[in-house]
């Protein structure tokens, strides 16, 4: 299986400038390898182009993808956080119900929103990277 990739370890590490938190390991690939994945997911599509590489993603994309890395590192238990079933609490009067993937899933707030930020960014005269994000 080939997965989505946009930046290197390397890039990542001066994208950011902090080798001590992403040193050159499996672990910092895998980071890497989800943010790109999850930028994939959420992007409606990118324009003109199925998927990029580290060799061709435009540096807005790898931007965006550092960015996704450090949310994702910054924030974890993402993922448990829009698991599993609907909840439903009821105190008295008062009830709230919260929806976990399928309809009306808030999923795409996994996106960082520094990483929104760049997708979406464009100059005057440029094409956007992304049609849309979900």
């Amino acid at each position: 299986m080939v997965r989505s990739q946009y930046i290197t370890v390397s890039e990542l590490q001066t994208i950011l400038n902090d080798m001590a938190t992403y040193p050159d390991t499996d672990e910092t690939l895998l980071l890497i390898y989800e943010a790109s994945e999850l930028i994939k997911a959420f992007c409606w599509k990118f324009c003109g182009v199925t998927d990029y590489t580290t060799a061709t993603a435009p540096d807005k994309l790898k931007l965006a993808t550092a960015y996704q890395v450090k949310y994702a590192t910054e924030n974890p238990g993402m993922d448990s956080l829009y698991a599993g079933n609907n909840r439903s609490v009821s105190i008295g009067q008062t009830s709230e119900s919260v929806a976990y993937g399928g309809n009306g899933s808030q999923e795409w707030q996994k996106l960082s929103p520094k990483a929104i930020r760049y997708l979406k960014d464009t100059s005057p005269g440029e094409v956007p990277l992304v049609t849309r994000i979900l």
